[in-house]
């Protein structure tokens, strides 16, 4: 119990990261207002029907991010024992601390990415103020109140005008660029690759693992077609969600999170890699094999390459 204080303090600061991340999405999502940009009365590309979201946002959160969720619940849990098991250990009851400890940081991580990729995406979205594809069926401008054309009859960038529609789908139309639903998705999905390379070892069937990676990330590449086919967003909204939503999950699972080893340097300036959560058959590999020293005399070379003279 004595070092639990300090654990909590460990705690307290993981809390207080997660909570600065966030904060900036609740600022945004309940008082923040998109750039306002205006239009060209001819303008097709944002004239298109307003659709209803094939994977509305609660379906992306509950389905996109509870998938990876429930993976990682199980696969820390087969985990923990596996590796109580290869240690021999004989427990009668799950070592549920241990699997807490691995749940916590596990899970953890990927919220912190889950909030990273968010709070970015909101950034690109209320400062840039990209218009949607269905902005005008949307805003439904009050044409009567301003002119589309010059006394030339050439089209002009129309700033001052009044739209006419719902208020809150409004702004939401005004906040294109880049599309949330690719960059979440991807992050929610390659993360999820990244962790079933790690956590899958069952070597019974060799295409299992790459089917579930390819099935995961299918899912997200539907979610992003999606969006344009609704005319939520054009192709250049979800193809930088994407590269958002795969950077911020390469990022986070191989420098943030311990899913993969990390190098470190030998005194001899040899770079080894250094494993942070060791698999349980690396742990197999602590049987002595019988050397013969220079001068004849019988030695014993331990797992780590240390030679003790008999």
């Amino acid at each position: 119990m004595c070092g639990f204080p300090k654990n909590l303090v460990y705690v307290l600061v993981d809390l207080v990261c997660v909570l600065i991340v966030a904060l900036p999405i609740m600022i945004l999502k309940f008082a923040g207002q998109p750039s306002q940009r205006g239009f060209f009365c001819d303008d097709q590309t944002i004239s298109y029907p307003f659709y209803e979201s094939t994977v509305p946002t609660w379906m992306l959160v509950i389905f996109g991010g509870g998938i990876p969720l429930l993976c990682m619940l199980v696969g820390e849990a087969v985990y923990i024992h596996r590796t109580t098991k290869t240690e021999g250990e004989e427990k009668k009851k799950f070592p549920f601390l241990p699997y807490f400890i691995r749940v916590y940081k596990t899970v953890g991580i990927f919220l912190f990415g889950t909030l990273s990729t968010q709070c970015l995406t909101d950034l690109f979205k209320y400062t840039i103020g990209r218009l949607r594809p269905n902005f005008l069926s949307v805003c439904a401008p009050d044409y009567s109140r301003f002119n589309c054309t010059d006394a030339m009859g050439r089209y002009v960038y129309v700033t001052d005008y009044v739209c006419t529609g719902d208020p809150d789908q409004i702004r939401e139309s005004r906040l294109s660029f880049i599309s949330g639903h690719a960059s979440l998705s991807f992050f929610f999905m390659v993360y999820l690759v990244l962790y079933l390379q790690v956590r899958i070892t069952w070597r019974q069937s060799w295409l299992l693992k790459p089917f579930l990676q390819v099935v995961a990330v299918i899912l997200a590449q539907l979610t992003m077609l999606s969006r344009v086919n609704d005319n939520k967003h054009h192709w250049s909204d979800v193809l930088a969600g994407t590269a958002l939503g795969t950077f911020v999950a390469l990022l986070v699972g191989l420098s943030v999170s311990d899913l993969f080893p990390k190098m470190r340097q030998n005194p001899d300036q040899s770079v080894v890699p250094e494993r942070v959560t060791p698999r349980p058959e690396d742990e197999e590999e602590g049987a002595l094999e019988v050397v013969a020293t220079g001068d004849g005399e019988n030695g014993k070379r331990n797992s780590q390459g240390m030679t003790t003279i008999m």
